[in-house]
């Protein structure tokens, strides 16, 4: 788990949130599926408040940004089932 005080080789599980200020050779970030990545719970509903929906979802967009850059040689994403909105710009390059 990250932030257990363990040091040396091995792998390492916790939550994007977790992630932040930490650097990694290799890094997998899972399950950035339709329906998860953005947590709706995280995510104010666009008929409530616009601008707060668009402040909700840029947080959460920085929060897979920030995963995906911890690390330092290799990164591989994972989904299952339709990929994240998120990735749209990776999985579908040519629309």
């Amino acid at each position: 788990m990250l932030g257990a005080g363990r040091g040396g080789p091995g792998v390492r599980i916790g939550t994007m949130h977790r992630m932040k200020g930490l650097e990694f050779r290799c890094v997998a970030v899972a399950g950035v599926s339709d329906g998860t990545v953005p947590m709706k719970s995280a995510v104010t509903s666009v008929e409530v408040d616009a601008q707060q929906h668009q402040e909700d979802m840029n947080s959460e967009l920085s929060l897979l940004f920030v995963a995906c850059t911890r690390a330092r040689e290799a990164l591989r994403v994972s989904w299952h089932g339709a990929p994240s909105p998120f990735l749209a710009p990776v999985t579908n390059p040519h629309p």
